[in-house]
Formats: C-alpha cells, sequence, structure tokens
C-alpha cells in the first residue's frame, strides 16, 4: 500500500507541473523553440523530482516513474528534447550515486530509448487515437526493458516481479492519463482557435461588406449632384467609375487583399468624382515612398480620404488640402496617413468617433479601426485641433497578415 501511495506522489508532481504547462503555454506552436524549452525544464522537472522522491522497495532498491515525463517530453518535444531528458536522467543518477541502480539506469535507456525514435515521428502526423496507442505501447515496452536489464543484474524472485507489475500499472495508466489530458486540452484549444478564426473572419467580412455599399453610396450621391449641373462630366465619372469597380472589385471574394497601388488608384478614382464637384476648393496632395505591391487590405484609405473631405474641408466655405502619405518604415513597415487642415475636432469628439458604444458614430474610422485590430492587432491614431485640422495615421507590416488573439 505505501508503495502506490509514493507512486502517487510522483504523479502528483508530474500532474502540477504538466496543468502549468497547459494552462500557460498550450496555445503555442510545437514547432516554435521557446516552447520546445519550456518543454524541457517542465519535463526535466518532473524527472528530478520523481528521482528525488522515489518508492522504496527495500533499503537498496527504489523505483520511480521518471518515464512517464521522460516519455511524453519525447514525444512531443522531439528528438533533441529526448536526448536532453535521457542526459538528465543519467547526470542526476550519477549525482545521487554511481552504484547498481546508475548502470541499470544507463542500460534501460540504452535499449528502449532508441525505440522511441522512428514511434516519435508517427506519432507527430497521427491523430489522437493513434497517438495514445503509441506512447502506451512505448511505455510497456520502456517498462519490460526494465525489467529485464534489473532481473539480469538482481536475478527473478516472485517479489521483484510483482513489484514491476504495480510499476507497470501505475506507469501505464499515468501515461494514459496524461497523454489523454493533454490531447484533449489541444483539441479544445484548436476547436476554439477554429472558432475564434471563424468569426473574427465573419466580423472582417462584414465589415467589408458594410463600408463597400457606404463608399459606393456617397460617390454615386455626388455623381448625382453633377448630372444637373455638368451632365457631361457626370457620365464620364459614371463610366469610370463602373470600369474601375469592374476590374477592381470582387464582391464575392470579402477576404481577399488589395495592393497599395490599387487602394491609391481607387483614392485617385474617388477624388477625380470631388474634384468635378469641389472644383478649386480641394486640393490633394500625394507622399508615397513605398513599394506599390506591398498587400493590404482594401478600402483603408479611401474613407478616410473621404472623412478628410467631407467632414474636414468642406465644412468650410474655403475648402483645404488633403495630404495623403505612404512611406516605407524600418523593419520592412509601411506608414500610412491622410491629413487636412480643416475644421479639426475637439478630444471628445475624437474619442466618440472610435467608441463602438456610440450610436452616431461613422462607418468609416470605426470601420477601419476595427479590421486593422482583428488583422494586425493595431490601432489607428487620431491627432486633431478644432481650427487646425485632422491627421488620421497607423502602420502596418509588409508581410502576410498573422493570426491575433487566436
Amino acid at each position: 500500500m505505501n508503495l502506490i501511495k509514493d507512486f502517487i506522489l510522483q504523479l502528483a508532481f508530474i500532474a502540477t507541473l504538466i496543468f502549468t504547462l497547459q494552462i500557460f503555454f498550450a496555445e503555442r506552436s510545437e514547432r516554435n523553440g521557446q516552447m520546445r524549452i519550456i518543454l524541457s525544464v517542465i519535463f526535466g522537472l518532473s524527472i528530478l523530482l520523481c528521482m528525488t522522491f522515489p518508492v522504496y522497495v527495500s533499503s537498496n532498491v527504489h523505483m520511480d516513474i521518471r518515464i512517464v515525463p521522460l516519455l511524453l517530453g519525447t514525444l512531443y518535444g522531439g528528438l533533441r528534447t529526448g536526448i536532453l531528458l535521457c542526459a538528465l536522467t543519467i547526470l542526476y543518477r550519477f549525482y545521487i550515486g554511481v552504484d547498481l541502480g546508475f548502470y541499470t539506469t544507463i542500460l534501460t535507456l540504452l535499449f528502449s530509448m532508441p525505440a522511441v525514435v522512428p514511434f516519435q515521428k508517427v506519432f507527430v502526423k497521427a491523430q489522437k487515437k493513434k497517438r495514445i496507442q503509441i506512447a502506451l505501447i512505448l511505455s510497456i515496452y520502456y517498462c519490460f526493458v526494465g525489467l529485464i536489464v534489473v532481473s539480469s543484474f538482481r536475478g527473478f524472485s516472485l517479489n521483484a516481479l510483482q513489484v514491476h507489475f504495480i510499476h507497470l500499472i501505475i506507469t501505464v495508466m499515468a501515461v494514459l492519463f496524461f497523454t489523454s489530458l493533454n490531447e484533449t486540452i489541444k483539441g479544445m484549444l484548436q476547436k476554439n482557435q477554429q472558432l475564434q478564426s471563424e468569426a473574427k473572419d465573419a466580423e472582417i467580412a462584414f465589415l467589408r461588406s458594410q463600408i463597400k455599399p457606404h463608399f459606393l453610396y456617397n460617390t454615386l450621391n455626388s455623381i448625382a449632384e453633377l448630372c444637373i449641373d455638368k451632365p457631361n462630366k457626370a457620365e464620364e465619372l459614371t463610366l469610370n467609375l463602373s470600369q474601375y469597380l469592374r476590374s477592381s472589385f470582387d464582391f464575392k471574394q470579402l477576404e481577399s487583399l488589395t495592393t497599395i497601388e490599387n487602394e491609391l488608384e481607387l483614392v485617385k478614382a474617388y477624388i477625380n468624382i470631388e474634384k468635378a464637384r469641389f472644383g478649386a476648393r480641394l486640393n490633394v496632395e500625394y507622399d508615397v515612398d513605398a513599394n506599390l505591391d506591398i498587400r493590404i487590405p482594401p478600402l483603408i484609405l479611401q474613407p478616410l480620404v473621404e472623412n478628410a473631405i467631407r467632414h474636414g474641408l468642406m465644412s468650410n466655405l474655403r475648402g483645404g488640402t488633403v495630404k495623403i502619405s505612404v512611406k516605407k518604415e524600418k523593419g520592412a513597415g509601411v506608414s500610412f496617413a491622410v491629413e487636412d487642415n480643416g475644421c479639426g475636432m475637439n478630444d471628445k469628439k475624437r474619442d466618440e468617433i472610435l467608441n463602438p458604444d456610440v450610436a452616431n458614430r461613422g462607418i468609416g474610422l470605426w470601420n477601419i479601426s476595427q479590421r486593422i485590430q482583428l488583422l494586425y492587432g493595431r490601432n489607428i491614431r487620431i491627432e486633431s485641433a478644432e481650427g487646425m485640422g485632422t491627421k488620421v495615421f497607423f502602420d502596418l507590416p509588409a508581410r502576410p497578415i498573422e493570426q491575433v488573439g487566436g
């Protein structure tokens, strides 16, 4: 009975450390180098605790279930982690003392661990049920190797067989429990990440579906106003807009990216329409120094330009200037800025624009802010002063979009 209690103490050590691993680090990638270091530390500490508090069968015979963290660490961490854990086991056993147990430890590892290497590659690619089966087979194999090695040195006895049988049962149950637990938690996390990704994609699709009709509604209204005074210009702009939408917009692919070049074309198409309407009251300056082939989310500049014109400049009779900046930054980043010298806004109004709880907020700024936050985990920034103008700016990485939060 004391044997079982001592084995349970070792299981408690392993469980505490593995639960810690799952709670704090389970969402990280298995291929992450930092994650492998964490795995080595957690399972290495488990091995040391098991060996520090062994089960004493007699005054000169003691056992532990170090194979549980050793095996799981090798299967989940890879060959390097397994070699590191084996080396740690041998060094600590050497520190305890060079005796018969030291030599049986080396021989057991020498004959059992090479069998783990081919299985480890299969384990990584296998599904949950197959992984559990592999872990159980290897744990049983290790226990039998240990029994043969120890019996070769100490001889066979009924009492030794009973102890090894208890050791085998506890080891197999522990491996079954921890492998099943780990696979279940991983499955739950993967499902949760998938749901988060799907929810994020759905929200981004909704935001894009919201901004595109918003752009078309305002643009067509501008063209409609030209129809009375400048019908020929209205016709020309309508045809230009139709051609651009036909070549550049795909309403079926709400998840697709565009290039900086295409986004600037859309901005210019919109500005041509507004220039035809407002004439000399509207001035536009471009400062573009970036790779135009970099892919970005569509419609993240045009709504900002539209806001600058409609709410910043045209609220004044004198009009003003909009500056559009796309600049290359250090670290392969790109900075975007839309600045006007219009009426500006106070701090309260600026905070309300990006507040999702404000019912009368405009679509443009809030929509862009939400999409950039969802896609990149970044925020847009606003600088504004009443009577001075407004600047909206943000930075994006010049690389593929990464998953955020999930």
